[in-house]
């Protein structure tokens, strides 16, 4: 039998197929890889331009900033000058006002001196012409350097317009601009056009906000010298230089009290003119000092006094004496009707801030009970705690503040601790003595230019010069602390009518005020030499010592803009 055997098969030819796919794959492998380091570069360039807009509007918002910092600084350059110039179009940065009717009533600043270059993008245009000098008031360590970053070149600046809030007529008049000079009020609102850029790099944006700026104080300019919520007795050789316009136009007012004031001895009251030009003594005539009147040792003669008899009855009470003398008149013998309650105020402290601290609960026009009390949080500790209303106003908005205790230390602010000795000419602000607040013989608080609103707890002595309004406020006799598990109970903290309140003054050895004293209680004593002199220049001098405040628009932020 013949046996056949399987011939092997012949080998296929390579064609080369594996080469192929891998060739391909590396094909794949290398376009992926490109395509990868392409996205990254996308991302990268992506995230380094979100930094950039980032960092660029974090340099426009600084600029908004240190623009009503410029303000603050100066709040003399906020008065109607050659500074400021009509919106008439929508160019930098009027554009900012939408409403072109609106926009007619405000105005932009403008620079009336060379500047150069403002905002540091290399060329002067018509931004640099309109933008606020930042670098001449704001403080260098609070500017945006040339390197933010790792930037090297960074340009900003800030344009501002202004509206002068008109004065309503009406409580129910809404809030408009006015280019009369007659009906602007002391309160602003601005809109500040930050432009920022990255020179170079092309980032570049514009933000806009608006902020209103109120004053902490307004000085009233019908402040009478003297007023007290309870009884005043001036005694000895006190002089009062009246406000000519204490109540109303050629309505001079020296002493205003809801109860009765007894004067005896000597004491005299006059205009500022009889004061300093007949009134000097010892061969010591009136000085100037920073732009004021003074006269320490002048006086009111009796033959020009308002309240003095010529016939020598020393105890006659003139026109310029709002008191309540009664049915006998047994301390006086004015000449104007008795000061009804309804027409004295009610709450002293709200007479002079403008916020409520006391209510009147039984009708008589007398407010003897706090007001209910509001939340504080301290600024150093964080903590929430009830406080009465006039100290957490007081808390918020002293310049400076004299504590009574370490707990009203925890509740200041590190730069309202007071660094110079108490009392001192240099002492300026509203400053809140809450202990130790007696002002001694040939010491001075305030200064004419930069007076002070002292506000003091409880009663004091005043021997020596003060420039500016004193108000001796009642400190409750229960602490002012209160925790926030539960209300503080205000039944033990209202005050007797028929004394004002409990806080004292007691004036003499010298004792010379240039402003006014507001007492929430009595003058016990105000004799010696002493003397309380009106003057309106210190009233307006107010606005060089109290900054204004600034406060945000709720939805007045906007980036629409391009410049």
């Amino acid at each position: 039998m013949t046996q056949h055997r399987a011939s092997p098969e012949r080998p296929h030819a390579q064609r080369g197929n594996a080469l192929i796919v891998a060739v391909i794959l590396l094909l794949l492998a290398s376009v992926i890889t490109l395509l990868t380091l392409n996205v990254g570069l996308f991302e990268q360039r992506t995230s380094g331009n979100d930094a950039r807009a980032k960092l660029i509007e974090e340099v426009a918002e600084s600029g908004i900033s240190q623009g009503a910092e410029y303000f603050r600084l100066r709040p003399d350059l906020l008065k109607p000058g050659a500074q400021w110039t009509a919106c008439t179009d929508a160019t930098f940065p009027c554009g900012s006002i939408a409403d072109p009717a609106r926009r007619a009533t405000m105005y932009y600043w403008k620079n009336t001196t060379a500047v150069g270059d403002v905002n540091n993008d290399t060329k002067t245009d018509l931004l640099d012409d309109r933008m606020l000098p930042l670098a001449t008031v704001v403080p260098a360590a609070g500017m945006v350097s040339t390197d933010v970053g790792n930037f090297t070149n960074v340009s900003y600046g800030v344009g501002v317009v202004i509206c002068r809030v008109k004065v309503p007529v009406n409580a129910t008049d809404p809030t408009e601009c006015t280019t009369n000079a007659s009906e602007m009020s002391n309160t602003y609102a601005y809109n500040y056009v930050a432009v920022a850029s990255l020179p170079g790099e092309g980032a570049r944006t514009t933000v806009s906000q608006m902020l209103g700026q109120y004053r902490l104080f307004n000085p009233n300019p019908n402040q009478p010298p003297i007023m007290a919520a309870g009884s005043v007795d001036v005694t000895g050789g006190l002089q009062v230089v009246t406000n000519p316009n204490g109540g109303g136009a050629g309505v001079p007012v020296s002493v205003w009290t809801r109860k009765d004031i007894t004067k005896t001895g000597t004491p005299n009251t006059c205009y500022a003119d009889e004061f300093y030009r007949y009134g000097a003594k010892n061969n010591a005539p009136p000085t100037i000092e920073e732009g004021v009147a003074v006269c320490d040792t002048c006086g009111c003669n009796g033959d020009v006094s308002l309240s003095y008899d010529k016939s020598g009855n020393q105890q006659d009470e003139g026109m310029d004496i709002l008191d309540v003398d009664g049915s006998n008149g047994t301390n006086g013998k004015g000449v104007n009707a008795d000061v009804l309650p309804q027409e004295f105020p009610c709450d002293l402290f709200e007479y002079v801030f403008g916020v409520k601290s006391r209510q009147d609960n039984d009708g008589d026009y007398f407010c003897e009970t706090l007001v209910p009390s509001v939340q504080y949080t301290s600024p150093t500790t964080n903590a929430t705690v009830y406080l009465d209303a006039d100290e957490a106003y007081l808390y918020k908005n002293a310049t400076k503040i004299i504590p009574r205790d370490a707990t009203a230390t925890s509740l200041m602010k590190p730069d309202q601790v007071l660094a110079l000795t108490y009392p001192s000419s240099g002492i300026n602000g509203i400053v809140w003595c809450q202990t130790n607040c007696d002002i001694g013989s040939n010491t001075q608080i305030g200064s004419p230019s930069k007076p002070v609103l002292l506000v003091i707890d409880g009663s004091a002595k005043i021997q020596g010069r003060v420039f500016g309004l004193v108000l001796l406020r009642v400190h409750p006799p229960t602490a002012a602390l209160h925790p926030l598990s539960a209300m503080h109970d205000h039944t033990g903290d209202k005050l007797n009518p028929s004394t004002g309140g409990t806080a004292t003054l007691d004036m003499n050895a010298g004792a010379t005020v240039y402003g006014s004293v507001v007492v929430q209680g009595q003058i016990s004593k105000a004799n010696g030499t002493a003397a309380v002199i009106f003057n309106g220049d210190v009233f307006k001098n107010f606005a060089n010592s109290i900054k204004p405040t600034n406060s945000n628009l709720p939805g007045a932020w906007t980036d629409r803009l391009s410049y």
